[in-house]
């Protein structure tokens, strides 16, 4: 506890990137993000929100693009991100690569929804993940975060997703995936991508159907994820007519 107060202090303490651009909600077909840019324009690190295109979780998918990356690979491990003026600390873990060769380091990692209710209130954040220390005077972001809720429900319904008719399921989905289940296929050509499917359940907690609303670029990845999902998937039985779940699942290899 000593260690992680500490750690957060000497954060919190860093100079802070200030903006060189405003904030921006992208309205993509597949996606919402959030994104602004700090610091110098030709030296800019990028800070970015993705809402959960899920109706199981609140959780926001939070991206830092860092100028300046050493290494090369996949990186995991544990990360802390600290809200000001609060000093209130999570640790998450995050997952770290190089989108493009030469180019900067993406670091993504997960806050969840109560973090980010505080991060309304917040008027900056740092965070710390591998070998990356990032202090953003990001400024408050209610009008920001409401923005991207508002963009991702119009994304969800453009897909044909009752929002109102959740699927609630048994057991948490995200154990019904694994590394185990890489498509074979996909494997031996060293396929990746992130696909984000739709399932249909019937009132006795059954899957209907699955179908791709993003496409994570190969037709194995895509086959394999609906089916993982119709095999494992359980819900709690409900009358009155169709639900729906949406899952993100991204395939990744180190």
């Amino acid at each position: 506890m000593v260690f992680a107060t500490m750690l957060a202090l000497a954060i919190a303490q860093s100079a802070p990137l200030t903006p060189s651009g405003k904030w921006t909600v992208d309205y993509q077909p597949t996606m919402c993000v959030a994104a602004r840019q700090f610091g110098p324009a030709g030296n800019a690190t990028y800070l970015a929100f993705q809402p959960p295109v899920s109706m199981d979780t609140l959780a926001v998918k939070l991206f830092i693009l860092a100028p300046n990356a050493s290494g090369t690979g996949v990186e995991r491990g544990r990360a802390t991100i600290t809200l000001q003026p609060s000093g209130q600390t999570e640790w998450v873990d995050y997952v770290s690569w190089i989108p493009k060769r030469g180019g900067p380091r993406g670091y993504e990692m997960e806050a969840d929804a109560a973090f980010m209710a505080q991060l309304e209130q917040s008027t900056g954040l740092s965070v710390n993940a591998g070998k990356e220390s990032v202090n953003f005077a990001s400024g408050k972001m209610q009008r920001v975060l409401a923005a991207m809720a508002t963009c991702n429900a119009r994304l969800m319904r453009s897909w044909g997703v009752d929002t109102g008719a959740k699927a609630e399921a048994i057991g948490s989905p995200g154990d019904w995936f694994s590394y185990k289940d890489y498509p074979a296929a996909a494997l031996r050509r060293s396929a990746q991508g992130r696909a984000v499917i739709i399932v249909t359940v019937d009132s006795d907690g059954k899957t209907k159907a699955c179908r791709i609303a993003v496409t994570s670029g190969d037709p194995d990845l895509d086959r394999g994820t609906c089916d993982i999902a119709k095999r494992r998937g359980r819900y709690v039985r409900k009358n009155g007519g169709e639900r729906f779940a949406v899952y993100s699942i991204r395939w990744m290899l180190d």
